[in-house]
């Protein structure tokens, strides 16, 4: 699999959220992940909630897929309350 973003969105997601998006992989590959579907802009994304092993946190990771083979990280960050409550209760019954 290839992930590939922009240098300057890498950038403004480390500032922001303190994340690399060359990170992305630990979400995207997680056995545990849960993963939603929406329409954002003409596109579909998808938004993959994992536990991050190498973090120990609940993380977020916005992506489109740009080829079978291809992922195009947006954003890559902490969960939100809200989410890790969906995620925990996700886990519980999975």
């Amino acid at each position: 699999m290839q992930f590939i973003f922009d240098p300057n969105k890498d950038h403004l997601n480390v500032r922001n959220h303190g994340i690399s998006l060359d990170q992305a992989i630990l979400v995207f590959s997680a056995p545990n992940k849960m993963t939603l579907q929406s329409m954002r802009q003409g596109e579909d994304r998808l938004m993959d909630i994992a536990l991050a092993e190498v973090h120990g946190v609940v993380l977020v990771l916005v992506y489109v897929m740009r080829a079978e083979d291809t992922v195009r990280p947006i954003s890559l960050r902490r969960a939100s309350t809200k989410e890790r409550t969906l995620y925990a209760r996700w886990i519980q019954t999975n």
